[in-house]
């Protein structure tokens, strides 16, 4: 038989109120009865907790890698809902590494650098490095170019930074390396993928450019102080009609501005950076990953249809990138802050519109705070885009 046939890829998701039970009945229908290679977990915050992530390894037969975020909601090839998604791969071909960085133990570079190094342990003739941050982090560029330092230009970079339903509260992951089970806030993990067939990448966002470029004159890792030489908030708020009663409130400030973010000029596009935050004071504005100094920047207005569109166009890309090679399924980081800009009918239309394109290929995705894609054609931290990986 062709090695491909036998290699497989499984999604099950479960909305059970009980953490475990659900963690169990999606694992169970994600496997199908086959032993799994590695397992890739996206739960609810309300369902993170270390009574699911043992359910799910004991489900998989308690020998088994294992990688995995809370989110700001999930889904899977048949619906989405507060609960539990389980991806999980297996056969001959596929091989995995994984490591876990706990929060605080060091620095996002470094963190970044030793998640990337489960790639030590494998070799095959195709790569990947599933990241999976934490969203919460002031300066997420950083892991990704960590991680890079590791990984290289060869070898693609994908994944997500873990949710908590857009609360700031904190996030989780869950992790093994075989046998134990881990569940720990704020982390860092890696999962090397390595395969016998190619895999791709796909991203889009459905934002284009508004108005003219402006150079960010001052800046330090996520904060941008100056653009044109004047103080950034003085800028922000002129060009994007910000009053001064939501510049004071933090609360009022990150719902406008999630919505009206900067594009950072790339050679293949723009990554899309969120502005979340205002220091009236100092007159700054902060993102969650670098803009640098000298950079372009320009303010991004979404195009209705392809954000809309956002999530189905990079799935698509992503199958298309593998080739000749039958894509086995795919994994989607959807950003958070799509959900406020699409608007629940929206969002139940990207959805579909997503089935439509992936459609009979499984799938399974959650919402992000912070998407990871690096590889020639995009350079790293994303914010209001989708990116995804197919695996064959």
């Amino acid at each position: 038989m062709d090695e491909r046939q036998e290699r497989w890829f499984g999604v099950g998701n479960s909305v059970l109120p009980d953490p475990a039970q659900a963690g169990a009945q999606a694992c169970y229908a994600a496997l199908d009865g086959r032993p799994a290679t590695l397992l890739i977990v996206f739960a609810s915050p309300s369902h993170s907790t270390p009574e699911m992530a043992a359910a799910v390894h004991a489900a998989a037969g308690g020998e088994v890698l294992m990688i995995g975020c809370s989110t700001s909601g999930e889904y899977a090839t048949d619906g989405r809902g507060a609960g539990v998604v389980v991806n999980a791969l297996g056969g001959p071909g596929f091989a995995a590494s994984v490591r876990a960085v706990p929060y605080e133990s060091m620095d996002l570079y470094a963190a970044g650098a030793t998640a990337a190094s489960c790639l030590d342990d494998i070799d095959a003739e195709h790569r990947a490095v599933l990241l999976l941050g934490d969203g919460r982090s002031a300066d997420q560029q950083e892991m990704v170019r960590g991680a890079y330092s590791v990984a290289g230009a060869q070898v693609p970079l994908i994944g997500g930074c873990a949710g908590d339903d857009m609360t700031q509260t904190g996030t989780w992951h869950f992790f093994s390396s075989g046998t134990d089970v881990q569940v720990l806030p704020n982390a860092v993990l890696g999962a090397a993928l390595g395969s016998a067939s190619p895999v791709g990448i796909g991203v889009a966002h459905g934002w284009h450019r508004s108005g003219e470029p402006m150079a960010v004159t001052r800046s330090e890792g996520g904060k941008i102080y100056e653009l044109d030489g004047e103080p950034a908030l003085d800028v922000y708020t002129r060009l994007t009609g910000c009053p001064p009663e939501i510049v004071a409130d933090p609360g009022a400030f990150l719902q406008f501005a999630a919505v009206r973010p900067l594009g950072l000029a790339r050679r293949t596009g723009e990554d899309i950076r969120i502005i979340f935050a205002a220091d009236p004071d100092e007159r700054s504005i902060s993102g969650l990953a670098d803009t640098p100094e000298g950079g372009l920047v320009w303010f991004m207005e979404a195009d209705p249809e392809a954000l809309r569109d956002a999530a189905a166009t990079a799935g698509s890309a992503a199958v298309a990138a593998v080739g000749d090679a039958d894509p086995l399924g795919v994994l989607v980081f959807d950003c958070c802050v799509r959900l406020l800009a699409l608007g629940p009918d929206g969002t139940d239309l990207a959805g579909r519109r997503l089935g439509d394109a992936l459609r009979p290929i499984p799938y399974g995705g959650f919402f992000s705070n912070g998407e990871i894609a690096r590889n020639p054609g995009a350079k790293g931290m994303h914010h209001l885009t989708v990116v995804a990986l197919a695996v064959s």
